[in-house]
This record gives C-alpha cells, structure tokens and sequence, in this order.
C-alpha cells in the first residue's frame, strides 16, 4: 500500500552536545574580508578567546571548569593550563603589534591567575611530592583534578586517576615559558622550590613499575 503524500515521516530523536568551553564558535568559520587588517583578526580571536574562556574562569582561584553547562565543580588541570596557553598566546600577539586597549593586560592577567590557581592547589600537597618520591604509588601522586572555586582536592583515587606526570610536565613547561617572556607569576620565596641541601634518592624505575602493577 502506497505511503499518503501528506504522511508525516519521523525523524530520529537529536541529542544535544553538552557545552564545553573547549568547542569552538560558529563564528569562526564565518566568511571574513579580504582586506582584513591584523588588527582586526586578533580582534576577532580576542572575541573567541573572550567568550569561550575568560567568561568561564573563576573569579576566586582562575582555574577553568570542565563543562560550562550546568553547575560543574571540577577543574582538571590540564584543561586549565591549555586555556591560559590559549589567553597567553594572543597576549603575546597583542604586546606585539602594541595596540592591545589594555587586552595585553586582561590576557597575561587571566593566565597568570591561573597559574597561580594551580600552584596553590599544588602548595597544599607539598607533603605528597616527598611522599611520592619515597613511595611512587598512584595514591601518592598529586592530584589532577580540583573543585574549580575552593581549590580543593575532588575524587578519590579510586574513582580517578590521578597519576598524570604530563600534567605536572605540561605546567613546569608553561611555567618557565610564561616567566621567560615577562609574567611575574612567583610572588614569594615560599612559592618557590627550595633544596633541602642533601640528595633525595628517588624510585627506580622497577621500584615504579611495580607499584603501578
């Protein structure tokens, strides 16, 4: 039997994409003049950079959420360090061209609040690095994800992995590079790593593998 011409056919149902402040505008792959000036592409990469990060950063310990919908606490440190290395970078280009209407301010201000953001969280688990020297175990590793307000350390180990040495690789890296190219983002010598004046044996790398096992 033939289908009516006016027969409604059903469509599957959609499923929206949860938010992230990861995913790029629309806007980006809108068409763009061809006389466009520098000025007015780093224009348009302060907007995105404008809505898509800063709108989201905590106004109390700089780090970044992992979802923008919804009231999400969690803050992965990873994730924070790309976004200041995303504000960072068109700071950069704005000290540059050095016509920033204080932009250059706002943007190495934001990713340096976030890295303090981090290095606070980590302060408060000084003892875990020498803990972790002594004894390398995933439940003595620093932690790697925070409650993106409190700074406060969220999920077990048993319900997550913490164990992320390229997390604290990628921050050590971001740090000297931020310092390198003129951010003051060590205020004190408390905030700085100090030597003990001996040698601290660490874990070999049986030692590690066994532990992981």
């Amino acid at each position: 039997m033939a289908s009516s011409p006016d027969a409604v056919v059903s469509s599957p149902p959609a499923f929206l994409r949860s938010g992230s402040v990861y995913e790029p505008l629309k806007s980006v792959n809108l068409p763009r003049p061809d006389n466009e000036t520098l000025w007015d592409k780093l224009d348009h990469y302060y907007r995105i950079v404008k809505s898509t990060l800063l709108l989201y950063q905590s106004p109390t310990t700089g780090l970044f959420p992992t979802k923008t919908c919804g009231d999400d606490q969690k803050a992965k440190v990873q994730d924070s360090l790309y976004c200041a290395a995303g504000a960072w970078a068109l700071a950069l280009a704005y000290r540059r061209i050095d016509d920033d209407k204080g932009r250059t301010h706002e943007l190495e201000h934001s990713a340096i609040k976030c890295m303090r953001g981090i290095l606070y969280c980590y302060m408060r688990q000084a003892d875990k690095v020498q803990q972790f020297k002594q004894d390398p175990r995933p439940t003595t590793c620093l932690h790697s994800v925070f409650n993106v307000h409190t700074g406060d350390e969220i999920l077990s180990y048993e319900d997550y992995g913490h164990l992320q040495i390229n997390a604290v690789s990628l921050y050590l890296l971001y740090l000297v590079e931020m310092i390198s190219s003129g951010l003051q983002i060590i205020y004190n010598t408390d905030e700085k790593p100090q030597s003990t004046g001996r040698s601290i044996p660490g874990p070999s790398r049986t030692q590690y593998e066994n532990h992981l096992q």
